[in-house]
């Protein structure tokens, strides 16, 4: 009652401004939108903190997918949606996992308080819209905080790690999530693509990604190409989770391992002990 009473009092301020940057404040920070920022962190910016990002991320909504698929909670009826369940947010899981993990790798009090401005907005965005109650935004931002520091403290045991343990994990792990939720294929799959791919590239490729920035923009173009055009592939493909798996397992190896192949092949970037003209 008390939630309820809450989203209809929200909704009762709406404003013709307001409802359009929050529309727009939603378009631009749907989960998928992630698959964009986060490679281009990957291919451009910094390779680990990019791959560590992607696997979290991946994971994240994963975790997201099975809890609504356990609780089945309805969204409110305020403004009825026929697009899942309500328990918990996925656009402010994402935003809470996307923007908490780089708080720490940044280390700027500036980026600190964008980043904590920008999970407040989308969550306030998702009740402002009445797609979530106020404890599926709550729940989302303590879920998404948890990954995050659970992430973290992970790296203190995986960084000794042998190389060949750590890929035993890349594979294990997603093709048990696979079995546990199938209907989660595309998380699992990707997750598992980007996991080999990343070893293979660290053992076999070792992009350098110190270039210039022009480079580096050839380098985003050519990568998020691939990855529209992966994405155009899988509109015809049967509707069968074994397929969405393989398909996402081709989308890690693209973002994680293919492009970058491409980009060294290219002369854009050069490997990790040659150089090459900048």
């Amino acid at each position: 009652m008390i939630e309820s009473n809450f989203l209809n009092w929200l909704l009762s301020i709406e404003h013709p401004i307001l409802d359009f940057f929050m529309s727009l404040f939603q378009l631009i920070c749907y989960e998928y939108i992630y698959f964009i920022f986060i490679p281009i962190i990957y291919w451009a910016i910094h390779k680990q903190t990019g791959f560590q990002l992607l696997s979290l991320f991946l994971f994240s909504m994963y975790v997201n997918s099975f809890i609504k698929d356990v609780f089945m909670i309805e969204r409110p009826e305020v403004t009825p949606l026929d697009n899942g369940y309500s328990f918990p947010s996925a656009h402010t899981q994402a935003a809470t996992t996307f923007w908490g993990y780089l708080i720490p790798a940044v280390t700027k009090q500036w980026f600190t308080i964008f980043a904590c401005l920008m999970i407040a907005l989308v969550a306030f965005s998702q009740l402002y819209s009445g797609a979530h109650w106020p404890f599926d935004v709550l729940g989302a931002i303590i879920i998404g905080a948890f990954l995050v520091y659970a992430s973290y403290r992970s790296l203190d045991w995986t960084g000794g790690m042998p190389e060949r343990i750590k890929l035993s994990l890349w594979v294990i792990i997603p093709v048990a999530l696979f079995v546990l939720s199938p209907d989660q294929a595309l998380f699992s799959g990707v997750l598992l693509g980007a996991g080999i791919g990343y070893h293979l590239e660290q053992t076999k490729n070792r992009m350098d990604i110190k270039v210039t920035f022009i480079r580096r923009v050839i380098a985003i173009i050519i990568g998020l190409m691939g990855i529209i055009s992966l994405q155009t592939i899988g509109l015809y493909l049967p509707d069968q989770v074994v397929i969405e798996f393989i398909y996402a397992i081709g989308i890690g190896l693209w973002i994680t391992y293919i492009a970058p192949i491409l980009f060294v092949s290219l002369k854009i970037y050069g490997q990790q002990g040659n150089k090459i003209g900048v």
